[in-house]
């Protein structure tokens, strides 16, 4: 009976372990196809990149200064043409092939950091300097170079989701592993945000192109301005979520600007839209424009669009400004404008991380922000807003510390100093 019962169940267990271990082949045959496929996706980009971009076939010429990215290079040439930077595209539009060859033999194999370290031993910068301040190759830099001092340039709000420190908490890099000599942020809280990852020293400077533009004194009373966020998206993933465009964008525009059109019209004020993409020329801004006619069920007034400062034009000439979260709405409150942060994705979404100020979070409600989406606080804040003025304005900012949020230095004197202090005062010949 003993053996009987041994016999039983060896047959009863061999059925199983051949169901395990098929499980076992099936999700190791998975894993291989994934990573097969991951593989062949990466050299079809790498193909792609190399198809479509311009091949230039001499070295890089040697420069005190190379500008990382160039994306908004055309910003910081006021400042860094006097050194005649040499630039490293990292978008695909330029391959240098000497640099890439040198690196290939290098490394035996097409690596984008080897690549990066390659052109910076061409170049031999005493700086490298980047408007692109999420990558996190870029971090990376300065502990593989380390006679080469670098700086990025803050370009936008910071959040958690869809933004670098996501990133960085994902890969869990080191934070001895990354340095950037000179962190020049919008403000004291968004650097202290970036010390946590990040060696280096942070230098607030606000934002370098609002600091370009020149404050425009014509402001036109009775007037309420909305600063448009358009995207052509269908969505993002956020804290492991899906949100459409519909439920990231269109339920805030929806809900402010009901509120903003309806208060005009009860308080006899002007309302205006500073569009996001009045720059391109794609037609996007029409696409814009009947987004925001089809949401209202109305025809909007747009301001005009003319050059990169027209936004901060715009935003100058309304008595009060509103806006959910962008850039321009910090850019246009430093500038000393009147204006209100609506900040209510956070709760409309159920993410952190979206709240105004972030991030270091203040009250949900204060005198000039909310983060909770209740038109009632809306009318609330821009009645305080009309009936305040300019002087006590700045004090209500001065008292709240919204310079830690986004500094203000018109002609980017900081920037100049920082740049004086590593390179000295360019040559006359330049």
């Amino acid at each position: 009976m003993h053996m009987a019962g041994q016999l039983k169940e060896k047959v009863i267990d061999w059925p199983l372990q051949i169901a395990r271990r098929t499980k076992v082949e099936q999700s190791v045959n998975q894993a291989n196809h994934q990573t097969m496929l991951t593989r062949i996706r990466k050299l079809w980009r790498l193909f792609s990149y190399f198809i479509h971009a311009r091949k230039t076939w001499h070295w890089p010429r040697q420069s005190d200064v190379l500008i990382y990215d160039a994306d908004g290079h055309e910003f910081m040439s006021e400042y860094l043409d006097p050194w005649k930077p040499a630039v490293l595209h990292m978008r695909g539009e330029q391959i240098n092939m000497p640099v890439l060859l040198a690196s290939l033999a290098a490394s035996g194999q097409l690596s984008r950091d080897s690549y990066i370290d390659q052109f910076v031993r061409k170049v031999c910068p005493r700086l490298i300097v980047t408007f692109i301040d999420n990558d996190p190759a870029f971090y990376s830099l300065a502990v593989r170079h380390q006679n080469v001092k670098t700086l990025f340039i803050q370009n936008g709000v910071k959040s958690y989701y869809l933004d670098v420190f996501e990133i960085l908490d994902r890969t869990r890099s080191s934070r001895n592993s990354l340095r950037v000599d000179y962190m020049m942020t919008f403000g004291s809280r968004p650097g202290a945000e970036y010390a946590k990852y990040i060696q280096g020293t942070v230098v607030p400077m606000g934002s370098l192109r609002n600091n370009l533009v020149p404050k425009c004194h014509a402001k036109k009373a009775g007037t309420i301005a909305f600063i448009s966020q358009y995207r052509e998206t269908k969505g993002f993933v956020m804290g492991g979520k899906f949100c459409s465009r519909q439920a990231f964008f269109e339920q805030a525009d929806q809900l402010v600007l009901s509120c903003l059109v309806k208060y005009a019209k009860d308080h006899g004020k002007e309302f205006f839209i500073v569009p996001c993409s009045g720059y391109l020329k794609d037609g996007t801004l029409k696409k814009e424009q009947e987004y925001y006619n089809k949401l209202l069920g109305q025809a909007c007034c747009f301001s005009e669009w003319r050059w990169h400062g027209s936004s901060y034009e715009a935003a100058d000439s309304a008595e009060v400004l509103v806006t959910i979260d962008s850039a321009l709405g910090y850019e246009s409150a430093a500038r000393g404008n009147k204006t209100a942060f609506f900040a209510i994705k956070s709760r409309l979404l159920d993410v952190p991380g979206l709240t105004y100020g972030w991030p270091k979070t203040p009250p949900d409600e204060g005198t000039f922000c909310t983060n909770c989406p209740n038109p009632v606080v809306f009318e609330r804040i821009l009645d305080h807003l009309f009936a305040i003025n300019d002087e006590q304005w700045h004090a209500e900012l001065a008292e709240h510390g919204f310079a830690s949020i986004m500094a203000y230095d018109p002609g980017n004197t900081i920037l100049q100093s920082v740049l004086r202090k590593e390179l000295g005062e360019p040559s006359h010949d330049c």
